[in-house]
């Protein structure tokens, strides 16, 4: 396994471990973590279950409850061991301060247990974990030469060149929206997930500049669930989906179905 996630050690590349390496991991050594933490993100995400969905999306969105459980979900700071009576006490834990993530406990194990992962790989694994963030962004530049893209975050605000292989997809862009997780590793920022969404369009300024204001000046901050749920689940105020919302603003009556919910 670490084989296929883990980069050559003295390569220029930072070394990778999958999301998916990490949950199957405790899908074997502690299924009751797993099982909740899944429970968590499909309660929070809330995709309509009276709407059939392709198969590409069901696909799409358990990836990105791998990203979450490992990235954002955090259990007992004892970690992982190897041995199953230690491992069956590791408990989710909601207060970040009081654990580790996933992520974090798999890559120490892997560096205690798996003589390919040494101080370099390990490190690459603590930047991820340490740098990590999912946000929404909006792409200012992007040069296919220098394989850099330059998004800004309309959420919280700042400007990060991604060093990319995608800026050969985007080359010359200015404009479009990417709602991604983000690191910074070997001192350079980079795509570490899979995006939630993408859009090349609309690409005018007005728009970005839009969406930013609208999360800036309502303080409105989703955590990753929700940015999952702004664009695939259920509004939790209206219960509508995004194609139910728009439906509803054509048809003038989404501000009454706001409203209803308030009261």
């Amino acid at each position: 396994m670490t084989e296929a996630t883990a980069a050559v050690e003295d390569s220029g590349a930072p070394a990778i471990l999958d999301t998916k390496d990490v949950v199957d991991m405790f899908k074997q050594c502690n299924l009751a973590v797993y099982a909740e933490a899944r429970r968590e993100f499909y309660r929070e995400v809330s995709l309509n279950p009276f709407k059939p969905h392709p198969e590409g999306l069901l696909r799409m969105i358990e990836w990105q409850f791998w990203d979450w459980f490992s990235f954002d979900c955090s259990i007992s700071d004892i970690g992982l061991t190897g041995d199953e009576g230690s491992d069956m006490r590791v408990e989710l834990v909601h207060n970040k301060d009081n654990g580790i993530s996933p992520f974090r406990a798999m890559a120490e194990y892997m560096y205690a247990v798996d003589p390919q992962v040494g101080e370099r790989k390990l490190q690459d694994f603590r930047d991820i974990d340490d740098t990590n963030f999912a946000s929404m962004f909006w792409l200012k530049d992007a040069s296919a030469v220098k394989g850099i893209m330059t998004v800004e975050d309309l959420i919280n605000g700042g400007v990060y060149d991604l060093a990319s292989p995608q800026a050969a997809e985007y080359d010359g862009a200015r404009g479009g929206l990417i709602v991604n997780r983000i690191a910074r590793v070997r001192g350079k920022w980079q795509g570490c997930a899979i995006p939630i969404y993408e859009a090349h369009r609309p690409d005018d300024l007005k728009t970005g500049e839009a969406i930013a204001r609208s999360f800036r000046q309502s303080g409105y901050r989703p955590d990753f669930p929700g940015l999952v749920r702004f664009f695939y689940g259920r509004a939790k105020d209206t219960g509508l989906d995004w194609e139910e919302t728009v439906a509803a603003r054509k048809a003038g009556i989404l501000n009454q179905l706001i409203e209803q919910a308030r009261d």
